[in-house]
């Protein structure tokens, strides 16, 4: 029974954790063909993920090496 701050900190603890053990997992191939919009740099890892219906393309999901910057494709 928080308040909305306590709520707030929580969810912050929560995505922190699922953040480290993302990242703690066994290393990724990486490759050069997404450039990091936050340190220009071309090493990213990726990984597909089909979010939508059947008949709508893959989701990417692009790591950086470099900066671990996150972001997608749809």
């Amino acid at each position: 029974m928080a308040n909305d701050q306590g709520r707030a900190e929580n969810q912050q603890i929560k995505d922190k954790d699922l953040f480290e053990c993302e990242r703690g997992g066994p290393p990724k191939a990486t490759t050069d063909q997404f450039k990091c919009g936050r340190c220009k740099q071309w090493k990213c890892t990726y990984y597909q993920l089909q979010t939508r219906s059947a008949d709508e393309p893959m989701t990417i999901f692009v790591t950086c090496v470099n900066c671990n910057n996150h972001w997608k494709f749809c």
